[in-house]
């Protein structure tokens, strides 16, 4: 039984995550890119053996549920994910998550590999049909989608991408990485990479372009 309700864990996350939607058509989307993820990345495999992936899930697509509604509006969008983590990144020992069912804090040792700081947030607007963008310092070189290996923590680092180019943008895996912890402990050199992060946030967005979700502004309130 306990192989068996583990085998089933991407269907109930599809049963989960529809009720963020009422049309027939975004649960069909949200059910195909569920079903990708399965396929190229072994989700459901990775939610068995570390049950917080599921919370990164319901987070992300709670985030894209809450800026565009429907998911075809996310058809041929450019966005921008800043810090979207890699296949060599560390989880911290402790992760907040705020999704649409409840707020959860998961986490694990920072020793080693996790899939809890993978990319899903790049894999699952691709899969939408959006047109996903993922800088981070780790390694993303299997990855579908445009990425580039950029320092984060150094000024100017996203200067090479041209201003008001993106519909939308996110960062939400940069201040709270062992990796940046480690790089800048002093809390005056973080708030001075995210008012970087924030200058740039609003430097490459469209007139009215979307803001999913920025750690950067929320550690400059």
């Amino acid at each position: 039984m306990k192989v068996l309700l583990s085998s089933n864990k991407k269907d109930r996350l599809i049963t989960k995550l529809s009720r963020l939607w009422k049309d027939q058509q975004d649960h069909m989307l949200i059910e195909k890119t569920i079903l990708a993820l399965n396929k190229h990345y072994d989700l459901n495999r990775k939610m068995v053996k570390e049950p917080g992936v599921e919370g990164i899930i319901e987070q992300m697509v709670g985030r894209l549920a809450n800026s565009f509604g429907s998911l075809s509006n996310l058809q041929n969008k450019r966005i921008l994910d800043i810090a979207c983590g890699s296949n060599s990144s560390k989880a911290p020992a402790s992760l907040y998550l705020n999704t649409p069912f409840g707020r959860m804090s998961v986490g694990r040792s920072s020793r080693g590999y996790t899939a809890l700081f993978e990319p899903w947030f790049c894999r699952i607007l691709f899969e939408l049909g959006a047109t996903p963008v993922g800088v981070d310092f780790g390694d993303l070189e299997l990855e579908v989608f445009t990425h580039y290996r950029v320092d984060l923590g150094r000024i100017n680092s996203l200067d090479f991408l041209p201003e008001h180019s993106f519909d939308a943008v996110q960062d939400s895996r940069l201040f709270g990485s062992p990796e940046f912890t480690a790089q800048f402990p002093d809390q005056a050199d973080r708030l001075n990479v995210a008012q970087e992060i924030r200058r740039q946030e609003l430097r490459i967005l469209i007139m009215d372009g979307i803001i999913i979700h920025s750690d950067a502004n929320e550690l400059l309130k």
